[in-house]
């Protein structure tokens, strides 16, 4: 019996250690692919406010090594068919290393080094990127970058710490609209492009808004997008079903270029795209919504998992569910904000943020252009 139990505690033993070597194998070797993640970035360049431009994780050659390696039928759409045009094709996204933002901790401009790249518009001659501090101590930002050359102009400070999930331009009433909360419900802000134009290079002081508008309707908007006089609220639900408002924008009268507090309390938006409620359901974890001639896209990431890209007819609007979809494709993770423009999708991920980027995943340092068509086959 005891030799029984010897040989029993042997195996057990045994076992033990064969694990031990296995976890201590695979953590190394994942350790090692970091290190070589980090040892390979492209070298820090700064512009003169110290915000970085240089790509924050790859070289050209190997991002598109990685695109083409891991996700064929992206790389093909993106690299391979001719783009109806060139803005936002592989911008680089700036301030991922290093930002100039408020520290609330230390109550002064500080260095931050996990800004998380959310919301994109193409706003007149900018494309806009909008950004949080992973790390939770700096104020939001939003990057303003030229939009034919991709090259980085400026920071813009945003009010406290916003989520900045989406960011959309109303190209009538020139007003950039962003997505934030006041107080326990989601809100939107506004600000003119006259305002984007004027602030100053280095300026420490934030934006100012010329509206602020709560939406008690909505728990966390996650997205805002722009479209046919409207803008379109969509909620992020982690575990269940989101929403998607649609609020009519004003064009004259005192509340001209923004929304009536009727509007919000009505959340009715257009009758042709909304339900009785003004609001429709649509799929869990939704980052992005976008639309372009008779479709309707969605973005819906959480976690390190492939993003999924949700096409339907703009007759789903009502019924946003997967089995409604057109098409379903697989994306890089960390899928944020879509838009669309001149016939191009434009994506940007938070993967290149050190909060997530990783050797196992496609980090996307850079905005993803694709031509709309040839995600039809066309």
């Amino acid at each position: 019996m005891k030799r029984i139990s010897r040989i029993v505690i042997d195996i057990i033993i045994t076992i033990a250690v064969l694990a031990g070597l296995g976890a201590a194998g695979f953590y190394g070797y994942s350790w090692y692919q970091k290190y070589q993640m980090e040892k390979n970035r492209p070298a820090l360049v700064k512009a003169k406010d110290g915000t970085n431009i240089n790509p924050a994780w790859y070289s050209s050659k190997i991002y598109h090594q990685q695109l083409r390696s891991k996700y064929s039928f992206i790389n093909k759409v993106a690299n391979y068919v001719p783009p109806r045009t060139w803005v936002g094709k592989d911008t680089v996204i700036p301030g991922l290393q290093t930002t100039k933002s408020y520290n609330f901790a230390k109550k002064k401009m500080g260095i931050a080094t996990a800004m998380t790249p959310q919301g994109l518009a193409v706003v007149d001659k900018y494309l806009l990127i909008s950004a949080y501090d992973g790390d939770h101590r700096h104020a939001s930002v939003i990057y303003v970058l030229d939009k034919i050359k991709g090259s980085y102009i400026k920071t813009i400070q945003i009010k406290g710490r916003p989520h900045l999930g989406g960011i959309a331009y109303d190209p009538i009433a020139k007003n950039i609209w962003i997505t934030g909360s006041m107080g326990t419900s989601s809100a939107l802000m506004s600000f003119s492009l006259a305002k984007l134009k004027a602030y100053k290079k280095g300026s420490k002081m934030p934006i100012s808004y010329n509206h602020e508008i709560s939406i008690p309707t909505l728990e966390r908007a996650s997205t805002v997008s722009y479209y046919d006089d409207q803008l379109f609220v969509g909620f992020f639900n982690m575990y269940g079903r989101g929403k998607v408002a649609s609020y009519t924008i004003s064009r004259s009268g005192s509340n001209a270029g923004s929304i009536t507090n009727n509007e919000i309390k009505s959340v009715t938006g257009n009758v042709s795209w909304s339900d009785p409620s003004g609001q429709t359901t649509m799929n869990k974890q939704i980052q992005g919504i976008a639309f372009y001639d008779n479709k309707i896209f969605l973005a819906q990431s959480y976690g390190s998992q492939n993003s999924k890209l949700y096409i339907f007819s703009s007759t789903a609007l009502k019924a946003l569910d997967e089995k409604n979809a057109e098409r379903i494709i697989d994306m890089p993770p960390y899928l944020e904000q879509i838009t669309t423009y001149r016939g191009q999708l434009l994506c940007i991920f938070e993967s290149a943020s050190k909060q997530y980027a990783r050797p196992e995943i496609m980090v996307m340092d850079r905005i993803l252009s694709v031509n709309i068509n040839s995600l039809f086959g066309i």
